[in-house]
């Protein structure tokens, strides 16, 4: 996007899953957004991460086309190795200040590693969490956003302009791309109508937890150098191996709260903790561990499907040890956990190949200058203080700047990118001024006549080529009918290849592409960009899944999931040949919307969509607003009195000037997105564009424990409906 902002931009603080959910939100919402980053790629901590919980996604497959999105859309400008060092004025009109280093590398970089293979700078890779080392000149990753290559000049033989000892990168790079004589910092100020704060967190440095003994020996790892591991973009391509001696681990124990709810530390959980331990245990079962042990207090798998996750991986046979290790002894070859077994009261010595520790969650560095600058205040435990009181999760104590993800305190993914959305429907209030740009590209390659399939097949790291063939299925493909070029490339929606699929299309002018890769759902719009920039129509593309529906379900049988990713992709082929190229038209959309359920989600949804000038319809079947949360008392751990944070909600919706309906339900809908008609109950009839489903949930009714027949049984809901009126010194 060009500097000049057709409309008066959003500032999104980070470039993590949190920041990219943000931007695209907003510019899809037709606001311009600044997208900030100190590092030299989007993608934050998720980009590191191998697979996600409790689904076992590949997490990088599900980032990387967000990560090409942002990069792409043309409301969005990108701004990495970047920070905001001032901000101004008031919601609506921010006068924020930007200060920007220099990559060294241009635009022209095609990523080729000439000028890596040529330099003698190495160091330790901060992505690979030190168990790996880069060049002086280097990409974080493989799939990195924005796709040049940077030099760090701190470690470079270089210190431009005036002594420049070496030119190694210079004399191998083809295209000229590196440019020592790039300003080394620039700044600009920008008018921003909001702020979001998408600042991520940071891990304790196990160092300072004396009887872990992190850093006394090798065998004894973080989780995320563990992850590094794991992934096969990682230093060890995937092979889990002792650091000291390379060998695989026979036996390897998970070790939780490492800082967490720990006074001398981080006093508070870590959320994510649990589930992420968890999955990499289930992980190392399946990578052919033998003995794999989790160490815990409590497990706190609160989320969807984290339980069933949980009792998965018990089933796998990872042992589950309840107790704290009091040391870890490193006098021999091998870690010592000494630990008490409080299952069975006794404390025991056991020896592992490995030990991984589960660090607590910190505030991002530098996030109490950050706040200062902004004007924002942290709670006790340093992270970005939020409105909770008033009934605003996404809200900081400054109008207009509002904060997400894990800035805000630990959560996992979904729930960033849930917080994401929150605070962009929030910010939306201030960004009044809309623009959408229009992007079209002009159709070179003629459709029509015989057809030349294209077939790019991906490695997927090693979620596709760790089982399936990979070069036995582009040779078999290469002699099918119709198809006029085929090739395997590694991560076939990073950056760098959908510009290679891009060229690849334009110059042997093919008519029809094939990608044959994993999710459909979630890739297929990134590859119809590609191929629209070399001039072929779109919806001339089609997808073979060859993850989800070969890899993952034959992953112990090789040859029959090299088979049938033959066939799959050849059956994608032929479905490709009898594509036809279409044209999208315009429909109008009803400039309205529908919340079904007045709780306080449905409330929150129904006032940022009425604060933003749509004309809202809530609808509760209950004679009042409030929901569940009309029928207890408190909030902890704020103490927040539900009476005053319902009646606040109701009275900011009414002044929002939300369309209310209760004692009713919606008894039909008809229509297509877009344009709906809603029935209700009551006989009202209206027409709305979108419809939000906020009808929460109810407390099931015990079956046991003598409930309904004792009544001094009773449920903690009932509990808190009558503990007004229960002396507080014998509850009976």
């Amino acid at each position: 996007m060009s500097e000049e902002y057709k409309a008066k931009p959003v500032v999104v603080i980070g470039g993590g899953i949190a920041g990219i959910q943000a931007s695209l939100d907003l510019a899809e919402s037709g606001v311009p957004v600044v997208l900030v980053e100190k590092r030299a790629s989007i993608g934050g901590v998720m980009a590191a991460l191998d697979k996600n919980f409790p689904t076992l996604d590949c997490s990088i497959c599900i980032e990387a086309p967000k990560m090409s999105e942002v990069m792409q859309h043309k409301n969005i400008t990108v701004k990495t190795l970047a920070e905001v060092t001032q901000v101004e004025g008031e919601a609506g009109n921010f006068k924020v200040k930007i200060k920007q280093k220099a990559r060294y590398v241009t635009d022209a970089c095609t990523r080729c590693d000439l000028c890596v293979e040529v330099c003698p700078e190495i160091a330790p890779n901060e992505f690979d969490r030190g168990l790996g080392f880069r060049k002086a000149i280097y990409t974080p990753f493989a799939q990195a956003e924005p796709g040049p290559y940077v030099i760090d000049l701190d470690l470079c033989l270089n210190d431009p302009p005036n002594y420049m000892p070496c030119n190694r990168c210079q004399e191998a790079c083809l295209p000229h791309a590196i440019d020592f004589l790039q300003e080394p910092v620039t700044e600009e100020e920008i008018t921003a109508a909001a702020i979001i704060v998408a600042t991520g967190f940071d891990m304790i440095d196990p160092t300072v937890i004396e009887e872990y003994k992190y850093g006394y020996h090798p065998d004894i790892l973080t989780s995320m150098e563990y992850e590094r591991m794991l992934n096969s973009a990682g230093p060890t391509e995937g092979h889990i191996v002792r650091p000291s001696n390379h060998e695989e681990p026979e036996k390897v124990l998970f070790i939780l709260c490492v800082g967490s709810r720990d006074q001398r530390f981080a006093f508070y959980c870590s959320r994510v903790c649990c589930m992420y331990s968890i999955k990499e245990a289930y992980q190392s079962v399946d990578h052919g561990v033998k003995d794999v042990s989790v160490m815990y207090i409590d497990i706190r798998a609160y989320g969807k499907g984290f339980d069933e996750f949980y009792k998965r991986t018990q089933n796998e046979g990872v042992r589950f040890l309840r107790g704290r290790p009091a040391e870890i002894k490193v006098d021999g070859d091998k870690p010592v956990v000494v630990y008490e077994n409080t299952e069975i009261g006794k404390v025991q010595e056991e020896e592992f190949d490995l030990v991984v520790l589960a660090p607590a969650l910190l505030p991002s560095e530098g996030s109490a200058k950050l706040a200062e600058m902004l004007g924002i205040e942290l709670g006790i435990d340093g992270f970005i203080k939020t409105t909770l009181v008033h009934g605003n999760p996404v809200g900081t104590t400054r109008e207009g700047i509002f904060v997400c993800g894990a800035a805000s305190g630990p959560k996992d993914i979904p729930d960033s990118v849930a917080e994401a959305s929150a605070a962009v429907g929030a910010a939306l209030i201030y960004a009044t001024e809309r623009y959408w740009p229009e992007e079209e590209f002009e159709e070179t390659i003629d459709p029509f006549g015989e057809e030349r399939v294209g077939v790019f097949i991906c490695d997927c790291g090693s979620n596709i080529a760790g089982v399936v063939d990979v070069p036995r299925v582009v040779e078999e493909i290469k002699k099918y009918g119709s198809v006029a070029h085929a090739e395997e490339v590694m991560f076939a929606c990073a950056g760098n290849t959908l510009k290679h699929i891009t060229e690849v299309v334009e110059e042997k002018k093919l008519n029809r592409v094939v990608v044959s890769a994993c999710s459909p759902k979630t890739h297929t719009p990134t590859f119809q960009y590609a191929i629209a920039k070399a001039g072929l129509n779109k919806y001339l593309f089609e997808m073979a899944n060859i993850r989800n529906h070969d890899s993952w379900v034959h992953k112990n049988e090789p040859e029959e999931a090299t088979i049938k990713a033959i066939d799959l992709t050849k059956m994608a082929v032929e479905k490709a040949k009898l594509l036809k190229p279409l044209k999208e038209s315009d429909l109008p959309v009803t400039q309205k919307a529908l919340v079904i359920g007045g709780g306080v989600a449905g409330m929150a949804a129904a006032w940022d969509l009425a604060s933003q000038g749509f004309e809202t319809h809530l609808v509760e079947k209950k004679d009042h607003l409030g929901g569940i949360l009309s029928e207890i008392n408190y909030i902890g751990p704020e103490g927040i009195e539900t009476k005053q944070l319902v009646n606040t909600w109701i009275d900011k919706i009414k002044r929002a000037g939300v369309k209310i309906h209760l004692n009713t339900t919606v008894d039909g809908i008809d229509g297509v997105v877009g344009n709906f008609r809603v029935f209700l109950k009551n006989g009202e009839e209206f027409q709305v564009g979108a419809i939000i489903m906020a009808y929460g949930g109810k407390p099931y009714t015990p079956k046991g424990f003598n409930y309904g027949k004792d009544k001094s049984v009773i449920t903690n809901l009932e509990l808190d409906k009558t503990l007004h009126e229960r002396d507080e010194n014998n509850i009976t």
